[in-house]
């Protein structure tokens, strides 16, 4: 090997250096982006629900109701199969073939976000009220009941793993050229009393409001009805992977409804 290829070979080593680093730097900025995204979009629907954002239906404006319903409607199908497809394990098996394995939580959390505000953006109200209480103390009070149950879902992410969970930790780690770590299975915090206490959470931030509209209860039925559907899924596919280990703490633990050991003993 003569000089000019010896340069010409440590030249090639320094671009594909070069590359790569700017390829893993490439999958953190696109995991904290879609973070961001994902974060903002689960924000837009916590203001709705607390009524400190009111449905506007954005550049779009409905004015039959029965349109406008069928218009919400389909908003939320597109949400339903965008979050079910992509939370598939065969989805992600094919879907890793393309992309990045530690940009997969990073899309995941991305594409759920781009559907979700949207979602809120546009979407119809339907002003008509179902429910609005007007003693100051029980709205305060079902105001707070909402409040705790956003406080709720948002602990819940951190007794898991916030970070794996929104898809930074498998950024950091794409981006350093580690593997992507999965989750041991623990029971921390309110994972002792609930399942599914993220999905609790929403639950109670959705209907824990003081005034209910037309177009606030179809969001809340719509997004609780793909909550009942998908923990169904979810404990199919925790059974399967966990297997006795998963049987045994949903012999001990309700889904849902957050209910006390001894409580639990007692019945």
């Amino acid at each position: 090997m003569n000089v000019h290829d010896f340069a010409s070979t440590q030249t090639d080593r320094s671009v594909s250096t070069a590359g790569s680093a700017l390829r893993r730097a490439g999958i953190l900025v696109y995991g904290i982006g879609s973070y961001l995204v994902g974060v903002a979009a689960l924000v837009a629907v916590i203001l709705v629900s607390l009524g400190a954002y009111a449905f506007t239906g954005g550049p779009i404006h409905l004015a039959n109701p029965l349109v406008a319903g069928l218009f919400n409607a389909g908003l939320l199908v597109l949400f339903g199969v965008q979050h079910s497809v992509m939370a598939r394990a065969a989805f992600k098996e094919r879907w890793t073939r393309i992309i990045h394995p530690a940009m997969e939580r990073s899309t995941f959390v991305l594409a759920t976000g781009i559907v979700l505000l949207p979602l809120v953006a546009l979407w119809q109200p339907l002003p008509a009220m179902v429910w609005s209480w007007s003693p100051p103390i029980a709205r305060e009070t079902l105001t707070c009941i909402g409040l705790l149950g956003w406080v709720y879902l948002f602990l819940a992410t951190f007794a898991i793993d916030h970070f794996e969970l929104f898809g930074l930790q498998q950024s950091w780690r794409g981006c350093h050229g580690q593997r992507p770590v999965p989750v041991p299975f623990r029971e921390r915090w309110m994972y002792r009393i609930d399942r599914h206490p993220i999905m609790t959470g929403l639950l109670v931030g959705l209907w824990a409001t003081p005034e209910m509209t037309l177009g606030h209860l179809l969001f809340a039925t719509g997004l609780s009805a793909y909550v009942v559907i998908g923990v169904q899924f979810e404990e199919r596919a925790l059974r399967r992977q966990l297997g006795e280990v998963y049987e045994s703490y949903r012999r001990r633990v309700p889904a849902l409804v957050p209910t006390l050991p001894s409580v639990r003993s007692k019945g």
